[in-house]
């Protein structure tokens, strides 16, 4: 493998680290919490319903179960880039709007150590955290007001830089564990307005403001069971585990009452990521047919926000399908990858008292770019993502997001021979 490769893959990775920050959304429910989770799959696994914890590929790195570090081949490096572009559909009532935005996904390198253990480094978004907008109440006519607008504005999230460890002391069983160092910070803002209002003594302006900057560790410990079926099939058994974390983060929370008062609370020690437990298989056939499912639990409602605990436990069920015609076929249609898959999960925040359900449905294609067992490939997944209402008075949350990974798969310092 030529040096400029890994010179320009490691250019690629600090640049990513800028710009990965820089992520942006548009989702109102992205106010509430750290924000809206993104879910780390691999390319592969984005395109069949975001499966990635008994999913088990040798092309493609897949940072949600760290065992799967030890399926590269002893002579790969590998190194992978995505991206996205969203388009977003809101609707409350009559009224209807709709936004655009694009991310640098994440970019990772794997690295054979020994066949029997790898390494993996990765840059990734946590939570996102982005929405500007307002809504309007008419209000029973009391002391003259009659109309309460609130208005609200939030941006950033947190990233992950991922650095795992994989190994298989002894076939057919691999484990692996991811160590996290999560970085960024949350802004949020809410302003409440009583409009019209003749009695300019009796109601004033809320504005309300809250920082959170966080730096800290955390880990994912996963592990596998692949075995064969005779000749032509294979089943992997795949489990994950994430202890309950309490972040290093300090926030500020700022209330003002125009003509009244500001109060300002700090607040350190007082936030937590969840215990996360998740399963997963996978089934192959012939090499040419894949099907997985994954369930995952996280106990949000055992981690504090602000010293509170606030959230639900957010439950997720992955399913997923692949089909590879042939991947050594001369007919390139029969060597490209067919994915679609459906994921649904409630959410760890509550809306007026109730959590919603976030519901996804996928379909992704990978293009080999040469013949082979371990080629590169050019990912490419269309997400549509709809979110079901606990109460109908909510606004409605849809996007369609178009996702492209390109996973470089290269020969590992393979010596060339002369003739």
């Amino acid at each position: 493998m030529s040096k400029g490769i890994i010179i320009s893959a490691l250019l690629c990775l600090g640049t990513a680290m800028a710009a990965i920050g820089q992520n942006n959304t548009s989702s109102p429910y992205s106010r509430y919490g750290y924000g809206t989770l993104v879910d780390g799959v691999s390319a592969q696994g984005r395109g069949m319903g975001g499966l990635s914890i008994g999913l088990r590929d040798n092309q493609h790195t897949n940072f949600g179960n760290p065992a799967t570090y030890t399926a590269i081949d002893s002579l790969n490096f590998r190194f992978e880039l995505g991206a996205s572009l969203k388009s977003s559909f809101y609707s409350s009532g009559d009224s209807k709007s709709s936004d655009f935005s694009g991310n640098l996904e994440r970019i990772g390198l794997q690295i054979p150590i020994k066949n029997w253990m790898g390494l993996a480094i990765g840059l990734e978004p946590y939570s996102i955290v982005g929405y500007n907008y307002s809504d309007s109440y008419k209000l029973i006519e009391v002391n003259n007001a009659d109309t309460l607008v609130n208005s609200y504005a939030g941006a950033g999230g947190f990233n992950q830089v991922i650095i795992g460890l994989g190994f298989r002391p002894w076939k057919p069983f691999s484990f692996g564990c991811n160590l996290k160092i999560l970085y960024g910070d949350i802004t949020t803002q809410s302003e409440a307005n009583f409009s019209k209002s003749k009695n300019k003594n009796f109601y004033h302006t809320t504005l309300q403001s809250n920082t959170i900057d966080m730096h800290d560790f955390a880990v994912t410990f996963g592990a596998q069971y692949a075995i064969e079926i005779g000749e032509d099939k294979s089943l992997v058994l795949g489990a994950t585990l994430e202890p309950k974390n309490n972040l290093n983060a300090n926030a500020t929370k700022t209330v003002i009452t125009t003509g009244i008062d500001t109060v300002t609370t700090e607040y350190d020690k007082a936030f937590e990521l969840p215990f996360s437990l998740g399963f997963g298989a996978s089934y192959r056939f012939k090499n040419r047919w894949a099907f997985g499912v994954d369930y995952k639990i996280q106990k949000w409602s055992d981690a504090e926000y602000f010293g509170e605990k606030v959230f639900e436990d957010r439950k997720q069920l992955n399913l997923g399908a692949e089909l590879r015609p042939n991947s050594t076929s001369k007919k390139y249609f029969n060597r490209v990858a067919y994915r679609w898959g459906f994921s649904t999960a409630n959410t760890y925040y509550k809306v007026h008292g109730d959590t919603n359900r976030e519901n996804l449905i996928t379909a992704g294609f990978g293009f080999p770019l040469k013949r082979g067992l371990n080629p590169t490939v050019i990912n490419f997944t269309v997400e549509y993502g709809f979110t079901s209402l606990s109460n109908k008075d909510m606004m409605s949350d849809r996007f369609l997001r178009f996702v492209l990974n390109a996973t470089l798969n290269e020969k590992w310092f393979v010596r060339r021979r002369l003739e």
